[in-house]
C-alpha cells in the first residue's frame, strides 16, 4: 500500500494508491492523517506500506 503526500499551492493532499483522502493546510497535519489511518486500523496490518513526500518546486 502506498501512501502521498503531495504539496500543492499551499495545500497538503493526502493520497493512498492514487486515491485522494484528504487536503490538509499544512504537512504536519497531513502526516498526521496517514498515521491516523494506520492506528485505526483503516489499513491491513500485514502488509507492507511505502511513504512518498512530494514537495511543490520554489521559485
Amino acid at each position: 500500500m502506498k501512501f502521498e503526500v503531495v504539496e500543492s499551492d499551499g495545500d497538503w493532499i493526502v493520497r493512498r494508491d492514487g486515491v485522494e483522502l484528504a487536503r490538509l493546510g499544512d504537512q504536519e497535519e497531513a502526516l498526521n492523517a496517514i498515521a491516523e489511518r494506520l492506528r485505526n486500523d483503516d489499513v491491513e496490518s500485514e502488509l507492507s506500506y511505502s511513504l512518498t513526500m512530494r514537495y511543490q518546486a520554489r521559485a
